[in-house]
């Protein structure tokens, strides 16, 4: 778990730091497992009332590491392939599935799987400069992970089609007014911001949170597992398409002389 830092401020509230920050916790392997091995070390401690996930002050995270489209697509065993994939589904459904309350705390970006990541917590407090961004149909994919039944949930069918096909950036007051984040803080604050709430938690009994959360979750997810089975089958589909396969091409050639260039400056 060393791309994942676990703190207690306390012995009723754990915090989680993804520490991938020079690759602006883009999600490879490590780091997929990393998140992976606390939800589970988490979902049994009767000890924690509340959990907050956050990417430090620089950046929340940039969703996949362009490595993982290579180990994706130059593999020949398809059924290889679709366990790859559902590494990060798997993940992400721990995350949502876990039994006290999780949040968010959101500095800079929260890109494509990292957007996922907090939106399958509980509540999201975003600085008032952090942004979300679904680029994924820009590199000719469509938006995996289980992720699509969370946001129509959250913002309403129409606005999951907006964010997720036109692959604008959406800032903090306007992910406020669709229902996306609970509370926005002032740039640098937002993991204090989450502190607050989680000190509200932590002063609560344990059980009956936990048992809203399950309710509440049920209800609201009833059909995502069904409506979402098929996303990552559906993102095999999608590298077989020449644009998309074309257009991400291009775009991994740009993060890699970008990364260059920092390199050797």
């Amino acid at each position: 778990m060393s791309c994942v830092r676990i703190e207690k401020a306390d012995p009723a509230i754990a915090i989680l730091t993804m520490e991938r920050q020079a690759k602006l916790n883009a999600y490879d392997d490590g780091l997929i497992d990393g998140l992976t091995a606390v939800c589970l070390e988490l979902q049994d401690d009767t000890r924690v009332k509340a959990v907050i996930i956050t990417g430090g002050l620089r950046v929340f995270s940039a969703g996949a590491d362009v490595s993982l489209f290579d180990s994706i697509e130059c593999e020949p065993d398809v059924n290889k392939v679709r366990r790859m994939l559902q590494k990060g589904k798997r993940m992400i459904d721990l995350w949502e599935n876990l039994p006290m309350p999780t949040i968010a705390a959101v500095e800079g970006g929260a890109v494509g799987g990292g957007f996922t990541l907090a939106l399958a917590c509980d509540w999201r407090v975003f600085a008032e400069d952090a942004w979300a961004m679904i680029p994924e149909v820009k590199i000719g994919l469509n938006y995996g992970w289980g992720t699509l039944p969370r946001l129509a949930a959250l913002a309403g069918p129409a606005r999951a089609k907006w964010m997720s096909i036109l692959c604008r950036r959406h800032g903090a007051a306007e992910l406020a007014q669709w229902n996306i984040a609970e509370e926005v803080s002032a740039k640098g604050q937002a993991l204090d911001a989450a502190l607050d709430i989680a000190r509200e938690i932590s002063r609560l009994p344990m059980l009956a949170p936990q048992l809203i959360k399950r309710s509440v979750n049920a209800h609201s997810f009833a059909l995502a597992k069904s409506s979402s089975i098929g996303d990552m089958e559906d993102m095999l589909v999608c590298m077989t398409d020449p644009e998309g396969a074309e257009m991400r091409r291009q775009a991994v050639s740009k993060i890699r002389s970008s990364a260059s260039k920092v390199a050797h400056q």
